[in-house]
């Protein structure tokens, strides 16, 4: 009797596996890696964030078409079909600080033209305006790893001076961000 009613945890349970990795730890559930604390963290973290001093920019804005503009002249000609999905500034830093996320065009990415892939993007404003800070770009898959959370702690370790709650109220739009 014990046995019958124990099969089903034994069964449950062999189907599933730690999994250390550089990044931290995977749970691989019949075979298949995912990103638990990863997915736990992005559920908390939006509970709990405080993005009072995060503002959305509207398109069309003048801060957006700075910052459309920043991004075009990043990379020419791949860059100058920069088009934003999104645009977060951080008001308690007079502006200084925008996080982009990004799609580029083939229009205007001539002469060969494949655009870039979706990016997460810091941009800061200096003496010469705003500025792409290279050494922040996102691009790429996650691999395994829950994308918002893994985004945002990459951005955190690259860009130091990043304000956290610029990072923490980033909600990626682009589905292999938002996984």
């Amino acid at each position: 009797m014990a046995v019958a009613l124990a099969a089903p945890l034994l069964l449950a349970f062999s189907q599933l596996r730690l999994l250390p990795q550089d990044q931290g730890v995977l749970l691989v559930v019949a075979g298949t890696p995912m990103d638990l604390a990863g997915r736990l963290q992005s559920g908390w973290q939006a509970v709990v964030r405080d993005c009072s001093a995060v503002q959305h920019l509207h398109a069309g804005s003048a801060g957006w078409m700075q910052a459309q503009q920043a991004l075009a002249a990043h990379s020419p000609p791949a860059s100058r079909g920069a088009r934003p999905l999104q645009l977060l500034l951080h008001a308690k830093t007079d502006g200084d600080w925008l996080l982009a996320e990004v799609l580029w065009d083939g229009v205007g990415a001539l002469p060969t033209g494949a655009p870039l892939d979706p990016a997460i993007v810091p941009l800061r404003r200096g003496s010469a305006g705003l500025q792409v800070l290279t050494e922040g770009v996102w691009s790429g898959d996650t691999g395994p790893w829950a994308a918002p959370a893994f985004i945002r702690r990459w951005l955190q370790r690259q860009v130091p001076g990043l304000p956290a709650d610029l990072a923490l109220c980033l909600d990626p739009q682009w589905p292999a961000f938002a996984r």
